[in-house]
């Protein structure tokens, strides 16, 4: 995933077009990214089938040289319509990947060569999976309602990710080559269940819920089972993402009065503050070795994207674009 503009909410919320389901989250705000209207592609069935693939989006040229740290995905407009980008940590060669059906939300494949996404045309929301220089484009899912937030398992055969309907946000699971689609949480209208992220080790999902009234850290077993709140208080918990040795999860809250960065062990406790600033920062992902984070924030007046290390030190401003910059992902390799 998903967002700006926000109040309790920072969720992307897509619209399908007039007629079909307008994917809503009841009783929040919209994200900030404001979907522009493009050109789809041949789409596949409800089944998951692959849809016929379009043409890439962006010239080949050399993989990218990974300076800095490696290599950081992260949701643009800069080219005039919502897109998907690459970079080198450092901010350097920023490349797009793709501009088809409004992208949103890329996550890596576990060897760093992919990105799954979610997507959005007239009449269908999409899974998709598409290599890094835009080639070699697969559907992975398409049916008649939005989708969101999509993780790659460690072990690289399954996907969990955020499925919108008109009266819940369901976290569900599909296996990469598009079979065996199943819902892990319990479908309870008026419930928004957001941003799922694998653990390290693959066998447990960590997750925003709103089920207690406000929205709160929780983890499950992969299979939806054993499911454990960590957090819990009257502000707004979003976004977590678990460390590559497991030992931490980074979340987004306001429970200071502003949207800020937060480490906390796997059980909930020892909850430490990383950012402070009175502008938002939102949305982290670690750097392979656990080192850094990268994340987004408005506080030089437009949403750029941050690396900082994983004790809040050292922030550095990767983007410099008049565009929106949000949603960054760490290749894992």
């Amino acid at each position: 995933m998903k967002r700006l503009g926000h109040s309790n909410r920072v969720l992307v919320v897509v619209f399908l077009c007039a007629g079909c389901a307008v994917a809503q989250n009841p009783g929040r705000e919209p994200s900030p990214t404001v979907a522009a209207p493009t050109t789809s592609a041949a789409l596949a069935s409800p089944t998951g089938s692959q849809a016929t693939p379009p043409a890439p989006t962006a010239t080949p040229r050399p993989p990218l040289s990974g300076h800095g740290g490696g290599v950081i995905a992260f949701s643009s407009d800069r080219g005039g319509s919502p897109g998907i980008y690459v970079m080198n940590a450092d901010g350097s060669d920023p490349r797009l990947v793709t501009e088809d059906d409004n992208p949103d939300s890329g996550s890596f494949s576990p060897d760093g060569e992919q990105i799954v996404y979610t997507s959005s045309a007239p009449y269908m929301g999409g899974l998709n999976v598409i290599d890094l220089d835009g080639s070699d484009y697969q559907r992975i899912l398409g049916r008649n309602r939005a989708m969101s937030d999509p993780d790659w398992s460690p072990d690289g055969k399954k996907i969990v990710f955020v499925f919108h309907t008109h009266q819940y946000f369901s976290l569900s699971i599909i296996d990469i080559g598009g079979g065996n689609f199943r819902e892990l949480t319990q479908p309870v209208t008026n419930q928004s269940n957001d941003s799922p992220g694998w653990s390290p080790d693959g066998e447990r999902i960590v997750f925003s819920s709103d089920r207690d009234g406000d929205d709160e850290i929780y983890i499950m077993d992969a299979d939806g089972g054993s499911v454990q709140q960590l957090t819990d208080n009257d502000a707004t918990e979003y976004w977590p993402a678990w460390s590559p040795d497991g030992t931490q999860i980074a979340f987004t809250s306001n429970r200071d009065g502003n949207w800020e960065i937060y480490l906390m062990d796997p059980d909930g406790r020892n909850v430490r503050r990383l950012t402070d600033e009175p502008a938002s920062d939102w949305g982290s992902a670690w750097s392979p070795d656990g080192t850094s984070l990268a994340f987004a924030s408005d506080r030089d007046g437009n949403w750029e994207i941050y690396t900082m290390l994983a004790d809040g030190r050292q922030p550095q401003r990767l983007t410099y674009d008049d565009a929106q910059d949000l949603d960054p992902a760490w290749a894992p390799r």
